[in-house]
Formats: C-alpha cells, sequence, structure tokens
C-alpha cells in the first residue's frame, strides 16, 4: 500500500507540517492538535517508510506505561512524580502516533481503534492503582490502598457501561472509540448547555494527558502541595460521577416495563 508522501520542495519543517495535516483526525482537542500530535508527527518523518505498524506503535506505548506505574512507586517526592508525567507523555505521543501512521499508510481499522480503546483503559488501571499505591508507601495510611482497589474497580465498571452504552443494540447505532457523543456544537437553551458543559469538563478530566503534566509542576513549584493527591482525587470523582450518570441513564431505559414493547 502506498503511503502518501510530504511535498519534497517543502523543506524539513514543511515537510514536518504536511505530514502533520495529512495525519489528523477530522476533529480533536487542543492538546493533541497543539502539543501531543505535533511531537507524534515528527516520529512520522522516520516511521512512514519503516516496516512499523500502527498495532506495534499502540503496544510499545503500553510498555512505555509501565514506566510510569515503576517512577510513581519508586521515586518519592514531587520530582518523582514530575519524571512519570514526563514518561506518561511520551507513551501518549506513541498512542497518537498510531492512529497518525495509520492514517498516513491508510491502516485505519475498527480492530485499531477498539485496541487503542482497550490499552487506554488499561492504562487508566495501572495509574490509578499507581498513584493510590505511591500515597500509601508515602504516608503509611492503608487507607489508600482501599482507595486503589475502589479506584481500580470504579474505572472497570465505567469502561463497561461505555463499552455497553456504545452497542449498537443499546444506542441504535454502531459508535466506535474516539466518537465524540457530546454534540459538536453548543446546544441551545440554558440546561442544555449547561449539561453540555459539565460533559466537556469531565472528558476533560478523565483525558489525563491534558492536565497531569501541570498537576506535576505545580507539584514542584506550590509548597505543600501533593500532586498525586491533586491528581487521584478529581480523577476518581470525575470517573465516580461518570459511571453513576451512565448506570442511571441504563437503568432509567432498561427497567422500564414499556422497554418489552418496543418492536
Amino acid at each position: 500500500m502506498k503511503v502518501r508522501e510530504a511535498k519534497p520542495t517543502a523543506g524539513f519543517f514543511g515537510e514536518l507540517g504536511e505530514l502533520y495535516r495529512q495525519s489528523l483526525k477530522p476533529k480533536d482537542i487542543v492538546w493533541n492538535l497543539y502539543v501531543a500530535r505535533p511531537l507524534a508527527a515528527f516520529s512520522l518523518l522516520f516511521l512512514r517508510r519503516s516496516p512499523v505498524t500502527p498495532n506495534q506503535l499502540s503496544f510499545l506505548g503500553l510498555f512505555v506505561f509501565f514506566g510510569v506505574g515503576a517512577t510513581l512507586l519508586t521515586w518519592r517526592g514531587p520530582w518523582g512524580f514530575f519524571v512519570a508525567a514526563l514518561i506518561l507523555q511520551l507513551s501518549y505521543v506513541f498512542d497518537c502516533a498510531d492512529g497518525q501512521l495509520a492514517r498516513l499508510k491508510g491502516q485505519t481499522s475498527s480492530v485499531g481503534a477498539y485496541l487503542d480503546f482497550l490499552i487506554d483503559e488499561v492504562k487508566a488501571l495501572l495509574l490509578v492503582g499507581s498513584c493510590a499505591a505511591r500515597l500509601w508507601l508515602e504516608g503509611g495510611d492503608v487507607r489508600w490502598l482501599e482507595v486503589g482497589i475502589g479506584g481500580v474497580a470504579l474505572v472497570s465498571v465505567a469502561t463497561s457501561l461505555t463499552t455497553f452504552v456504545r452497542r449498537e443494540e443499546f444506542a441504535g447505532h454502531a459508535i466506535e472509540p474516539g466518537t465524540d457523543t457530546a454534540g459538536p456544537t453548543l446546544p441551545t437553551g440554558f440546561v442544555r448547555r449547561a449539561v453540555w458543559l459539565v460533559i466537556k469538563t469531565m472528558k476533560l478530566i478523565v483525558h489525563y494527558p491534558s492536565w497531569i503534566t501541570f498537576v506535576a509542576i505545580a507539584g514542584l513549584t506550590i509548597p505543600g502541595f501533593d500532586p498525586t493527591l491533586g491528581f487521584l482525587v478529581p480523577f476518581l470523582i470525575i470517573y465516580l460521577l461518570y459511571a453513576g450518570r451512565t448506570a442511571l441513564g441504563v437503568f432509567v431505559r432498561l427497567a422500564k416495563p414499556s422497554f418489552y414493547s418496543r418492536p
């Protein structure tokens, strides 16, 4: 399969910019557009003509992410969290590069999208467990281990709910991972706008690569601020709200007697 080539006369930065534009998703978040995907596009300069596949990059990103957990568990203090955040960003660059390489080489697939979803959730489980264990190791409070167990269970439940409500049998149409279900534009009406804004904010917090580095920097610059705590608490709160909202929606829809009278 022929790989789309960047313009040969554009120069290094022009070629890099062309690769970036060719490999973008139709819609993306700000962090990806201006931070992660430009870095991933740089890797495409070397990967586009190589035998490396998008799925191999996905697995590489997961392998690098194990370094996040190892750093959180072995390097105490704010510098340890900062280094872990940098390793996390490296892992996320590979996570972006896999999709960009797939679009560039014409190797996109539904299976690849679901693999990304699977790996993202494995990363979330590792991150929650590692942060909770780190808080226990730093303070000796065994209750953080209980928070870790509960947090891992919460992320697992939320992931299962997401998979369920995106099934065609429930949603009425197929929704692949990565699809924005909150609507592309600001809706009309105060209540709808408020709900839309809350969902967007929740999605931003769930997308931890967008803000975890800022938490790590705060840990280095703000006396007494614990970056692990500053990350884990809002992250789990948002997951709890999402799981509760989604579970309630499933219950309200499926528990109605009228559900069985549908054609």
